[in-house]
C-alpha cells in the first residue's frame, strides 16, 4: 500500500535594515531586528504554534527541516515553539531533518564552506534537541548529483528535492530513487503539494474548496509508493489563514486516509518501510523555486549576479557567522526582476518592496563589511 511523506520547511531570515550609504563605517548594526521580531511574533502566533499543536494532537506524522537562522531568533525569545517541536520529535511522530545552518547557496560555490554551515547545524540541532539528522535537506532543495555527494561526505543516509517536470517525465516523483553517490532520494509530487499550500484558499481554482476527503481519494489515486508532500511550514495559518480552514483540513486528512488504508511515514520511515527504485542521475542544478525550478529565483539578473560575487569575496572575513548570515538566501531573492506569477510572490516575502532597494542596501552593507572585518 502507498503511504504519504509530509516534509515542512521551517525558516524565517535575519532581514537586513534599509541601509543606506550615509551609515558606511558608521554603523555595523546590519540587521533589522523590529521587522524580524515582528514578523515572526506574528508567525509564532498563527502558525508554527497551533500548527505543531495540530501535529502532535492529531499524531501526524512528518519531517521538518528548520534553519539555524531561525532557531537562533526562536532561541533568543525562548519561544514556546521549541518546547512544542521537542515534545513532537520525542513523541517518535516528528523527524528533523539537517541543512545548511544559514539557509544559504553555498553548495553551489564552495564546498570547504557549505560542510562548515551543515556541521554548524548538526551542532545546533544535537544540542537543541538532542538528535543528529540521517536526512538532509538542501536550501531549497537545490540540487545536482555534485550536490549529493558532499552530503554523502558529511555521513547523510538520504536526500530530498525537488520532481521537476523534465524528471517526472520519465521519473515518477512517487517512489524512492538512489543518487548517484548512493543515498536514498525523495522527490517532491510538486502538484499535491502545491494543492494545498498555493491553491487551498484560491476560490477561482475549479477544485475549491478542497476538502480531507477529495484530496485522500485523489492520492490514493495517484499511482506509486510514497506521494511525497513537501511544503513551507508557514503554508499553515501564515500563507493560508486559519480561517480558510487549513487547520480542519489537517485535522481531518489522517482518518480520511486511513479510510484508503494510506499511512503517514516520517522520511526515515519510508526508507526502512519501502523498496527503492534504479538509480537516478541528475546533472542540471534544480531547486523547489519558481517555474523555472533553477537557480534563478537567486542568480536571474544582474544585480543578484553582482551582489553574490561580492558576497563571495568576503570569504577570508575575521567574521565567519556574520558573513554566514549575510549569505542567507533570501537576500538575493528579494532582488528578483521576474514577470507575472513569480514575481508577485517575490514581491509578497520581499520587506523593501523593491529589487533594487534590497540590492542598494545589501551592497551597502558588504561595502562596510570589507571595510571593517577584512584584514
Amino acid at each position: 500500500m502507498k503511504s504519504v511523506v509530509f516534509y515542512f520547511q521551517m525558516h524565517q531570515p535575519r532581514r537586513i535594515k534599509e541601509y543606506r550609504r550615509s551609515e558606511v563605517s558608521h554603523n555595523h548594526d546590519y540587521f533589522w531586528e523590529e521587522k524580524n521580531k515582528e514578523i515572526l511574533e506574528r508567525i509564532i502566533e498563527k502558525c508554527y504554534v497551533p500548527m505543531t499543536k495540530v501535529l502532535i494532537e492529531n499524531d501526524i506524522k512528518s519531517s521538518i527541516s528548520i534553519s539555524g537562522v531561525l532557531l537562533e531568533q526562536l532561541l533568543d525569545m525562548n519561544s514556546s515553539v521549541i518546547d512544542l517541536l521537542k515534545e513532537y520529535f520525542k513523541s517518535g511522530k516528528g523527524e528533523i531533518l539537517g541543512e545548511t545552518y544559514y539557509h544559504s547557496l553555498s553548495s553551489i560555490w564552495d564546498e570547504e564552506e557549505f560542510k562548515r554551515q551543515v556541521e554548524k547545524h548538526i551542532d545546533t540541532l544535537s544540542r537543541t534537541f538532542g538528535i543528529i539528522p540521517s536526512t538532509f535537506r538542501n536550501t531549497e532543495l537545490i540540487y545536482n548529483d555534485k550536490i549529493s555527494q558532499m552530503v554523502k561526505d558529511l555521513g547523510f543516509e538520504t536526500i530530498i528535492t525537488e520532481g521537476t517536470d523534465e524528471i517526472i517525465s520519465k521519473n515518477s516523483p512517487n517512489f524512492i530513487y538512489k543518487t548517484i553517490s548512493g543515498l536514498n532520494l525523495f522527490l517532491r509530487n510538486y502538484r499535491l503539494s502545491d494543492d494545498i499550500s498555493f491553491r487551498f484558499s484560491n476560490r477561482s481554482w475549479n477544485e475549491y474548496p478542497l476538502f480531507a476527503d477529495k484530496y485522500a481519494k485523489w492520492i490514493f489515486m495517484t499511482e506509486g509508493d510514497v506521494i511525497n508532500l513537501f511544503m513551507d511550514y508557514e503554508t499553515f495559518g501564515e500563507h493560508n489563514w486559519k480561517e480558510t480552514g487549513i487547520f480542519d483540513f489537517m485535522r481531518a486528512l489522517p482518518n480520511e486516509l486511513k479510510k484508503y488504508g494510506i499511512d503517514l511515514f516520517t522520511i526515515n520511515e519510508a526508507v526502512k518501510n519501502k523498496g527503492k527504485k534504479y538509480e537516478l542521475g541528475i546533472n542540471k542544478t534544480i531547486s523547489w523555486a519558481d517555474t523555472e525550478r533553477d537557480l534563478s529565483a537567486w542568480l536571474g539578473n544582474e544585480m543578484q549576479i553582482e551582489a553574490f560575487e561580492m558576497m563571495k569575496t568576503l570569504k577570508n572575513s575575521k567574521n565567519k557567522d556574520l558573513w554566514g548570515l549575510l549569505q542567507t538566501s533570501d537576500h538575493f531573492y528579494y532582488m528578483s526582476t521576474k514577470h507575472f506569477s513569480d514575481q508577485e510572490v517575490h514581491e509578497y516575502f520581499n520587506p523593501y518592496h523593491s529589487p533594487y532597494l534590497a540590492f542598494i542596501y545589501y551592497t551597502n552593507i558588504l561595502e562596510d563589511f570589507y571595510k571593517t572585518f577584512l584584514d
